[in-house]
């Protein structure tokens, strides 16, 4: 449908106040908001529900399905993989696939932070536990 039209059609009072997008993938007709905005699109949304965008995301770069990410966030309690860390307690949350470079087994689901904490300590456990020790002695902390 052309803007013009859709503007003819919300002066005359004939839409409803919410947008509707028809997903390129699913094909189901669903609200706006269950749409990424995407500035470039006339309808200021993308094509692809955020569902099935993410089952795609998933799937290209890890491999599993939205049901395998749900059900690992399941046996984590919904929460961070990381027992010490304590992001992921509320429903504002989000929680990224950890996965090895190299082999590319996925390891859990990690916050922002843990993930890129582990990014930056290059998986080594070794550099992790120089920085603890780092940590401790200039916190005043004893091992």
């Amino acid at each position: 449908m052309r803007v013009s039209l859709m503007r003819k059609l919300w002066k005359g009072g004939n839409m409803s106040n919410v947008l509707k997008i028809r997903c390129q993938v699913c094909e189901e007709v669903k609200d706006g908001e269950d749409f990424y905005i995407d500035p470039k699109s006339f309808l200021g949304r993308g094509r692809k529900c955020k569902a099935c965008y993410v089952n795609i995301h998933l799937e290209k770069n890890y491999g599993i399905s939205l049901e395998d990410y749900n059900k690992m966030l399941k046996e984590q309690g919904g929460t961070c993989a990381n027992k010490a860390c304590d992001y992921g307690l509320d429903d504002d949350h989000k929680l990224f696939v950890d996965h090895c470079h190299e082999t590319g087994i996925i390891r859990g689901l990690l916050c922002n932070w843990c993930n890129s904490a582990e990014g930056y300590l290059k998986s080594s456990p070794e550099v992790a536990e120089g920085l603890i020790k780092y940590m401790r002695k200039h916190n005043g902390k004893r091992s």
